[in-house]
């Protein structure tokens, strides 16, 4: 049971809880771990949270793992594609909680269980004529099971962005949709955010800031983020992202962990087709979660 409590304790902690859906709000993708839960916009290796974020031009086929403490893991696959100027894709969400010990009303060992959730979803982008607004939409099916037990819901993210000069705004209605079956009999909504999202490029310089603001739509909380990404020479970037979660997660024990808590750093190296992402984020008491990332342009 350890290991819900920790993943709960992440991501359903105040913004994110709603307990049959809190895999909702998890992290699979490699560099959202990098930009501690931000980074919606910026366009380096996005993994369109935003549906209107999906790539214009190439396409990519991504591969994601992400390792929790507890025994708990994260893995994503995307890939996309363009036909007759509409943007599509396709994302396959998993979170693997472990296998678990069975027991009965009496204590005594019975048959072991896994327990996981997985999130498939299809998503669809169009720019305007001008192509400084671009409209996109995330919807799929979230499935969560635990031994014989599931929760299930339909799930739809629409959102836009709109390009100028100087950067990009955003806004992005995640995770709303229908809930078909829950683990408990109290009827549950699903973790809704509105996500506010500014990019911008600094001119001159090879550096990319952005601001997300995470608005909990069911419950009475808020989050804001902050991530950037820096790129060097022959294809290496350099990435971090922090949050206002850091206050929750300091101790006030260790001056050393209350300073790192609460902070997503990453590398990055492209060579020529290929993307290698390695990222991590430091949870305070936690521990560390660590990803890795592939993505191959096709």
């Amino acid at each position: 049971m350890i290991r819900f409590v920790f993943i709960i304790n992440i991501f359903a902690s105040g913004i994110f809880a709603q307990s049959s859906f809190s895999g909702l709000s998890s992290w699979t993708f490699s560099q959202t771990v990098g930009f501690a839960g931000g980074g919606y916009l910026i366009t380096s290796n996005n993994g369109f949270r935003n549906g209107a974020m999906l790539p214009d031009s190439s396409r990519h086929f991504k591969i994601d793992l992400v390792k929790y403490p507890a025994g708990i893991n994260g893995q994503s696959i995307m890939t996309n594609g363009k036909i007759n100027g509409h943007r599509l894709g396709l994302k396959i969400n998993r979170l693997n909680y472990g296998i678990f010990e069975g027991k009965n009303m009496d204590n005594q060992p019975t048959e072991d269980y896994s327990a996981g959730d997985i999130h498939i979803q299809m998503a669809y982008a169009k720019p305007s004529n001008s192509g400084r607004l671009v409209f996109g939409v995330n919807a799929g099916f979230f499935l969560s099971q635990i031994e014989h037990t599931n929760a299930k819901a339909f799930t739809l993210s629409p959102g836009f962005v709109f390009n100028s000069r100087i950067g990009s705004m955003g806004l992005t209605l995640e995770n709303t949709g229908v809930v078909f079956d829950s683990y408990t009999e109290i009827k549950e909504k699903l973790p809704s955010l509105l996500v506010t999202s500014i990019v911008s490029k600094i001119p001159k310089i090879p550096i990319e800031f952005e601001i997300d603001y995470l608005r909990a739509l069911n419950i009475e909380s808020h989050l804001i983020t902050f991530s950037g990404l820096i790129h060097l020479k022959n294809g290496l970037i350099i990435k971090g992202g922090a949050s206002t979660k850091k206050s929750d997660q300091m101790t006030n024990i260790s001056f050393i962990n209350d300073l790192f808590t609460d902070m997503g750093v990453g590398v990055s190296y492209e060579i020529e087709d290929i993307f290698i992402d390695i990222n991590s984020y430091t949870y305070g008491p936690g521990g560390l979660v660590f990803a890795f990332g592939i993505s191959v342009r096709y």
